[in-house]
């Protein structure tokens, strides 16, 4: 699916955390599990942040991974569509950037290129003090 048309489909004019029958149990236990693959398939210490620490946001989780050889890197899982992004996906080593969107994919995500979520938000959610890139309205803090 286009990446835009999915940002669309799930931006909730009302609801800036997470959409009605958000299930936040369900959803930091997938990203659990994923975090727990991804570690054996990058051969990498990867450090997970859930539950209480992330709040007032409208992604339930984020993991920072630092494989050999690459920069450090952020993961966030939005509390949307089973939407993945990766901030500043092209900085990412291309052999770790194809096993991350292959996962993604296997694992039911929506992955969201960085390129898209940069771009002007045009949807339908005021948010608290406005809203300037899709970026903020999926992947960050209220």
């Amino acid at each position: 699916m286009n990446s835009m048309l999915l940002l669309k489909e799930h931006d909730d004019p009302v609801n800036w955390e997470w959409p009605d029958g958000f299930d936040y149990k369900q959803a930091t236990a997938k990203f659990a599990a994923f975090v727990e693959l991804l570690e054996v398939e990058l051969d990498a210490k990867l450090t997970p942040e859930t539950g209480v620490q992330i709040q007032d946001a409208s992604f339930h989780s984020q993991v920072f991974v630092s494989p050999a050889g690459s920069d450090r890197f952020v993961i966030r899982f939005s509390n949307f569509g089973e939407m993945v992004a990766i901030h500043d996906d092209a900085n990412v080593d291309s052999g770790v950037f194809e096993k991350l969107v292959k996962m993604f994919a296997d694992h039911g995500y929506n992955y969201i290129p960085s390129d898209v979520l940069n771009e002007s938000y045009s949807g339908s959610n005021p948010g608290v003090d406005g809203i300037e890139s899709w970026w903020i309205r999926f992947f960050d803090y209220v």
